[in-house]
């Protein structure tokens, strides 16, 4: 894989009045940021790009001081420069032991400032400079590296990106269908630096929420309770389907049960059967693995 520093250098040249809104909004990592926010239903503007120089939260700005943190976002830039070749290698390595048959030779991660924290479709990963936890602790933007890499990948084999989104919502059968899709994805994209994050003594040390992900695995009794959510918001879209902001709470707020359910299946996997089951996994029907694997989660029930 490659890592591309162009879409944050020229929106730097951008603050600094250097290049054009224009040259930003047409640049292939903010086309993925403008793709991912049409599939969360988000109008994402040129006015709310002009908007990063503010402290104002928008679609595209976080409301982290754009000039302040300036010279800090450079020296990250620098910083994995320096450690690109090692970097690319860590990335490469976690990548091909979860998913040894997909190509990352064609996998560009673009550095780009501002929109989400990290993103991952078929175009390519992308990671927001202006995040506070990066600018804090470099590493961990390596570890969101290897996540959205891996949604790269699934989102290849399985077209996540192009058959649902939020437009699709219309039944509970899709609500479904895009519930199981998650957990089955971003069980993936949050297991796959999992090993890397174990030998670096990285796991869940930060107050952040990607953090806290890999700290709940420790912690049983929250585990028991996640399963619990889990297994009842199960029962639910079985019966019904729910209010689309039910739906975007259950996957990214609270809980984060796709993220966290996720990651529990795939260990589990790992540590019960054999890494190659779970290799074999990442090409199943997401609603195949979520039946497949249930039995898991079995020791987390009462």
């Amino acid at each position: 894989m490659e890592i591309d520093y162009s879409a944050a250098k020229q929106f730097i040249s951008y603050v600094d009045n250097e290049s054009t809104i224009s040259e930003v909004w047409n640049h292939p990592a903010y086309e993925i940021a403008r793709t991912h926010a049409a599939l969360l239903g988000r109008d994402l503007s040129r006015e709310d790009i002009t908007e990063a120089m503010t402290e104002n939260q928008t679609v595209f700005s976080t409301g982290e001081n754009l000039e302040d943190n300036r010279e800090d976002i450079i020296q990250l830039i620098n910083h994995i420069h320096a450690n690109e070749s090692n970097w690319t290698e860590q990335v490469d390595q976690q990548l091909k032991r979860i998913t040894p048959d997909e190509n990352v030779s064609n996998l560009s991660l673009f550095l780009a400032i501002e929109y989400e924290l990290g993103i991952g479709l078929q175009q390519g990963a992308y990671v927001n400079l202006n995040e506070p936890l990066f600018l804090q602790q470099p590493r961990q933007l390596l570890y969101t590296a290897i996540h959205e890499s891996s949604h790269v990948l699934y989102d290849r084999v399985h077209n996540f990106s192009t058959e649902l989104g939020l437009d699709t919502l219309n039944s509970r059968e899709n609500q479904q269908t895009i519930f199981y899709t998650l957990v089955h994805s971003e069980g993936y994209a949050t297991y796959t630096p999992l090993k890397l994050r174990t030998s670096d003594g990285n796991v869940g040390k930060h107050n952040h929420l990607i953090c806290e992900d890999y700290r709940v695995l420790t912690e049983e009794p929250q585990l028991r309770q996640f399963v619990q959510e889990y297994d009842s918001f199960r029962e639910t879209l079985q019966e019904a389907s729910v209010a689309r902001e039910t739906l975007m709470s259950r996957i990214f707020g609270g809980s984060r049960l796709p993220y966290r359910i996720g990651c529990l299946l795939l260990d589990g996997i790992e540590k019960k059967q054999r890494l190659e089951e779970v290799q074999n996994a990442f090409y199943m029907e997401p609603e195949t693995f979520v039946r497949e694997y249930d039995w898991i989660l079995d020791e987390y029930r009462d």
